[in-house]
């Protein structure tokens, strides 16, 4: 049976972006605020580690990155976790949903995609 679950588009406009370098790599904190059609709906807080050796050979210029949407309006708030990788090159993001609150579990496990430039996620349905 296909999924009548329609692709969740949404804009990211990052407002916090701090590097912490340690032995192993590089950590990146990014935060900000989520739209969709021009409406302030959530916040996002996005966490990407590089590791030397690991992340940065054979020309990949790359990181792992876990992301969690904050969606408004209670307490705790609805949310979904997106896993994947984040190419430093272009800011592309590609991965899944790796978790999520009861209100958006048929997401788990859904593919998404994140343009660095523009910032526009979608999440597929």
């Amino acid at each position: 049976m296909a999924s009548t679950l329609a692709p969740l588009n949404l804009n990211f406009t990052r407002k916090a972006l701090n590097n912490v370098d340690d032995v192993a790599g590089r950590w990146q904190f990014e935060g900000g605020s989520v739209t969709q059609n021009n409406q302030h709906v959530a916040n996002y807080a996005s966490t990407k580690r590089v590791t030397h050796n690991g992340t940065d050979q054979d020309g990949q210029n790359t990181a792992s990155v876990t992301t969690t949407i904050f969606f408004i309006g209670s307490h705790p708030p609805e949310n979904i976790t997106l896993e994947g990788a984040h190419d430093f090159s272009s800011g592309d993001q590609t991965g899944s949903v790796s978790a999520s609150s009861s209100a958006h579990r048929a997401r788990i496990g859904k593919q998404y995609t994140r343009d660095g430039p523009t910032g526009n996620v979608q999440i597929l349905g």
